[in-house]
């Protein structure tokens, strides 16, 4: 009986200190999953136990955490590399320690840095030249500065949550050093510039979130220039009475066909976003994605109405123009440059009722490349006839036998409406 009894608790202590008995970098990998104070408890359970803590790829330290034992935790930490810094929840600290805590993670070549902690501060420098930052998270906690030389050759995600800037370069200079990023999220709200420029070659996937109070009044512009873009969100808390001023979108589409579908979707849900936005002008190019060989313009339902907006200048094909104005109807600038294939282009269908903003608004009309082509030609004659305050006619055109006759009709067309200037210009 007592050598039985025996045999049996000698198993069950084997069966309940099973996790002792794995690999220290299976252990390592669970203890990165815990906020560091807490791995570092782990020291008392055995002497195997005591520094293992200390070889964890990651720190994460937590509001609660004692500035002094986060010293102690970076003095004892034997790793030669981090793989994660990330202080969350607005952990408190001094500019001092803000600094050292960098430059540490940086000497220990960090991979992954999140950084959620009270105050801000100018950036240092050697963050912004650390070469082995892949994903770079900070919120509520720098200034961006506009100048210093930026190298971040292997960052590919950023976040940057209610940071500040020097200025408007400080923004554009950090991207141009980022040369393999691919996916950058931008949220701010009081600390508005005046124009948040977004040019990168590399970026794949773009969030951009403003958030304003009622009381706020700037006058924010919002350049994006990503031609690798995949994936754009774009959210605002701007009041919709306050209109926007101005939009200038150039939508490129890929080669790869298995996305057709959905990426003429986003373009219709994007468009209806910026009638809800209330610009005053659009300038919409299309003209890559519909000169592939499925791009159409019919994704555009015209559900939406845009009664702010007086100028549209659009890179796209005739069926676009009808949607637009049909629902613009304080419009008073069209400029239409047709870039749709011979092969593709779509017959003009008179509307049933004449638009509004042709009876009342419509004062200034300029086609570029558009009347050499049937359809547009007889778009053209049916704008002329129902314009009744045009002003202004501009007709740019490349010089073609047939192209020279209708632009005749047209300029006779013009005088019969009695627009007051007609210019006409051959490429």
């Amino acid at each position: 009986m007592t050598s039985s009894t025996s045999s049996s608790n000698s198993v069950a202590a084997v069966n309940s200190d099973r996790i002792s008995g794995m690999q220290d970098d299976v252990l390592l990998h669970i203890l990165s999953f815990l906020p560091t104070i807490m791995s570092a408890k782990t020291s008392i359970l055995s002497r195997r136990w005591r520094f293992l803590w200390a070889y964890a790829p990651d720190l994460i330290f937590e509001t609660d955490d004692d500035v002094d034992i986060v010293y102690r935790v970076m003095l004892l930490h034997r790793t030669k590399s981090i793989n994660t810094l990330r202080m969350t929840r607005c952990f408190p600290c001094t500019d001092l320690q803000f600094d050292t805590w960098i430059a540490y993670a940086v000497m220990r070549k960090v991979r992954n840095l999140d950084l959620w902690v009270e105050g801000t501060r100018i950036l240092p420098q050697c963050l912004l030249n650390c070469e082995t930052l892949v994903d770079l998270r900070l919120s509520y906690c720098c200034v961006i500065p506009d100048a210093g030389t930026v190298y971040l050759p292997r960052l590919k995600n950023l976040h940057l949550i209610e940071v500040e800037y020097e200025s408007d370069e400080s923004l554009p200079r950090l991207l141009s050093g980022c040369t393999q990023l691919e996916e950058f999220v931008l949220k701010s709200d009081e600390e508005l510039l005046s124009c948040y420029k977004i040019s990168s070659p590399t970026i794949e996937r773009l969030t951009v979130h403003f958030y304003l109070s009622d009381a706020t009044s700037y006058e924010c512009r919002l350049v994006i220039n990503t031609p690798a873009l995949g994936y754009l969100q774009i959210c605002d808390g701007v009041d919709n009475s306050t209109p926007l001023i101005e939009a200038e979108i150039y939508l490129e589409k890929g080669s790869n066909k298995k996305y057709d579908f959905l990426y003429s979707r986003s373009i219709q849900k994007f468009i209806d976003w910026l009638g809800i936005l209330n610009p005053k002008s659009i300038r919409l190019n299309l003209s890559s994605y519909l000169t592939q060989q499925t791009g159409e313009s019919k994704f555009f339902a015209g559900t939406v109405s845009f009664p702010t907006l007086t100028k549209l200048e659009l890179d796209a094909d005739c069926f676009l123009v009808s949607q637009f104005l049909k629902n613009a109807d304080n419009l008073e600038i069209l400029i239409f440059n047709e870039v749709s294939e011979e092969k593709k282009s779509y017959v003009w269908v008179e509307p049933l009722q004449v638009p509004k903003c042709l009876l009342s608004h419509l004062k200034v009309i300029k086609f570029v490349n558009t009347v050499d082509k049937m359809n547009n030609f007889e778009m053209v004659k049916f704008l002329l006839k129902n314009a009744r305050v045009l002003e202004e006619m501009d007709i740019i055109y490349s010089k073609t036998s047939d192209t020279e006759e209708k632009v005749r009709e047209i300029v006779l067309l013009c005088k019969r409406c009695r627009v007051t200037r007609v210019e006409v210009v051959k490429l």
